[in-house]
């Protein structure tokens, strides 16, 4: 996930502000973005807040798209319900089940039972979703 540092850093660079700046600007704090700089990851709420500060799509922080799309999407927040049934059918666009899936990324399958109750998938997996199905970051999670 180096690629979102990088893109971080580009978009940071490229804004000419300071992360206190940003910070009073976007909702994200100063120290936050200073630890995704060195390489934490973000929850899904404050990659949403940047990527609405920023304009651009989730999949292009993550380096899933290489244009920087300024998209105007009507929903911002994450809605677990639609990020199961657009997993459900990114699983079956590649003939996968879920067991199969979390075998080949590394992941243990009984996760589905959390997220089932309610808890938000880690970025990490979703982005190994996103990006060994075909899929986009932004659609899984019902960004659009």
């Amino acid at each position: 996930m180096d690629i979102f540092i990088e893109n971080l850093k580009d978009l940071i660079t490229t804004s000419n502000k300071s992360l206190r700046q940003l910070a009073l600007e976007s909702g994200v704090t100063a120290m936050q973005y200073s630890r995704y700089l060195k390489g934490s990851i973000p929850t899904i709420d404050v990659t949403l807040k940047i990527a609405k500060y920023f304009d651009c799509s989730l999949d292009y922080l993550f380096g899933l798209s290489n244009t920087m799309e300024s998209k105007k999407y009507t929903t911002y927040n994450y809605d677990i319900s639609q990020f199961l049934a657009n997993y459900e059918t990114l699983l079956n666009q590649n003939n996968l089940t879920h067991y199969k899936f979390m075998q080949t990324i590394g992941y243990d399958e009984s996760i589905i039972r959390h997220w089932k109750s309610g808890s938000i998938p880690r970025l990490d997996i979703i982005y190994s979703i996103a990006k060994n199905l075909g899929g986009s970051i932004d659609n899984l999670i019902g960004r659009y």
